[in-house]
C-alpha cells in the first residue's frame, strides 16, 4: 500500500497473488462464497452482505497473512470516510488510562500476582467456612 491510488482491497488481491493463493482455497478454509471474495477483492462491498463485511475482511487477511487491523481501519475510512473508533476500542483506550493513572498514583501498593491470588483465596476460603459453620449450627438449632 505504498502507492496512495492503489485502494487497499487491489493491495489484498496482489498480496494474495504473490502468494499464488486461490480465492478457491480461501473459500474452502474461511467458508465464505467465493463471490463475496470476489466483490470484496474488487471493492463491491454493497455485494456483501453488510453485517459480515468486517468479519469476511478479517477472515480474508487472516489467510493471506495480511494486517487485518490495518486493512479494517482502511476499510472504514474507505466507506466511511473516515476512521471513527468502535465502543469497544474507546473502553480499551479508557481501561489502559484508568490502568496507568492506578500505576503511577500507587507505586508503593505492588503486591505480585501471587500474592494478590493468595489473598483472594484465603478470603474466599473464610467465606466458605463461615457459610458451613452457620449451615452446621442452623441444623444443630432446627
Amino acid at each position: 500500500m505504498n502507492d496512495i491510488n492503489i485502494k487497499f482491497y487491489e493491495d489484498l488481491k496482489r498480496q494474495r497473488n504473490v502468494k499464488k493463493i486461490t480465492l478457491e482455497e480461501i473459500g474452502e478454509y474461511t467458508k465464505i462464497n467465493i463471490k463475496y471474495l470476489d466483490a470484496l477483492e474488487n471493492g463491491d462491498f454493497s455485494a456483501l452482505p453488510n453485517v459480515y463485511s468486517r468479519l469476511f475482511l478479517r477472515s480474508y487477511c487472516d489467510y493471506i497473512g495480511a494486517d487485518y487491523k490495518k486493512v479494517l481501519d482502511e476499510y472504514e475510512i474507505y466507506t466511511v470516510g473516515d476512521r471513527v473508533k468502535t465502543n469497544i476500542e474507546k473502553l480499551s483506550d479508557e481501561k489502559v488510562e484508568a490502568d496507568s493513572s492506578l500505576k503511577k498514583s500507587n507505586p508503593d501498593t505492588k503486591i505480585s500476582k501471587s500474592a494478590q491470588n493468595y489473598k483472594e483465596l484465603i478470603i474466599a476460603a473464610t467465606v466458605i467456612a463461615i457459610i458451613i459453620i452457620l449451615f452446621i449450627i442452623l441444623n444443630v438449632f432446627s
